[in-house]
C-alpha cells in the first residue's frame, strides 16, 4: 500500500475545511423586522389649597386680608388652569348664628371681561397675587401691574360656575403656585359676631 505523507494529509483536511465553511457560509440567510414601541402618557392633575383662610379679628374701617396658596402638579403638554367658585350662592360669608346676615361681595369676578378693580369701600373680594405666584400663572391684565395698594385689583368670589383665576401655556416638570388673597372690611353697622363660608378651587389640565 502507498504511504500518504502527513503533508498531503493536512493539505487535503484544509481543503475540506475551506469547502465545509464555504458550504456553510453559502447557506446562511437573514431577515429583518422593525417593531415601533408607541404609548400615549395620560393627562393627571393634582391641586392642593389651604383648608382655612383666616381674617382674624376685623375693625370696621380697616380692612384686613390673608393669603392661601394652591400648588398643582400636572404633566399636561399645554398647561393648566385654575379656577374658583364660591359655595354659597348668596354672598360668600355669612353670620354663623344668622345665616340672613352676611358680608357683601364684590362684583363677581369675570375672565371674560376682566372686571377687576382697585380696592375701595366695603365688602369680600380677592386676587392673585404676584408674590409667590409662579410667574407664567400671573397676569397684570387681570390682577394689577403688582401687588401693592394703588396697582392691587380685586372682585368678589364668583358663583355658581368655576371661573378661571390664572392660566399657564406649557408643561411645567414641576409644582406650581398661585398664592390667591382675600381682602374685607365692614362699616360701623355691620352685626358683630363671627363669619363664615367656603370656596372651592378647581385645576384643569389643558392638552
Amino acid at each position: 500500500m502507498k504511504k500518504i505523507s502527513l503533508k498531503k494529509v493536512l493539505s487535503l483536511m484544509a481543503v475540506f475545511a475551506f469547502i465545509g465553511l464555504a458550504v456553510n457560509s453559502a447557506s446562511a440567510a437573514t431577515s429583518t423586522s422593525t417593531t415601533t414601541i408607541s404609548t400615549t402618557v395620560l393627562e393627571s392633575i393634582s391641586t392642593s389649597c389651604g383648608a382655612t383662610l383666616a381674617l382674624g379679628n376685623l375693625t370696621p374701617g380697616t380692612p384686613l386680608s390673608s393669603n392661601v396658596t394652591c400648588t398643582t402638579t400636572t404633566n399636561a403638554n399645554g398647561g393648566y388652569d385654575l379656577a374658583v367658585k364660591r359655595d354659597d350662592v348668596d354672598t360668600t360669608i355669612d353670620h354663623t348664628s344668622d345665616a340672613a346676615t352676611n358680608i357683601a361681595d364684590k362684583t363677581a369676578w369675570n375672565s371674560g371681561t376682566p372686571n377687576s378693580a382697585t380696592w375701595s369701600g366695603t365688602g369680600l373680594g380677592f386676587r392673585v397675587k404676584q408674590s409667590g405666584t409662579t410667574a407664567a400663572l400671573y397676569s397684570t391684565t387681570w390682577w394689577g401691574a403688582d401687588d401693592t395698594g394703588t396697582n392691587a385689583k380685586y372682585a368678589g368670589f364668583p358663583s355658581p360656575a368655576y371661573v378661571n383665576i390664572a392660566s399657564s401655556a406649557a408643561y411645567s416638570s414641576t409644582a406650581t403656585a398661585v398664592v390667591v388673597e382675600a381682602k374685607a372690611d365692614v362699616d360701623g353697622t355691620q352685626k358683630s359676631g363671627t363669619y363664615n363660608g367656603t370656596v372651592t378651587f378647581q385645576g384643569t389640565s389643558k392638552p
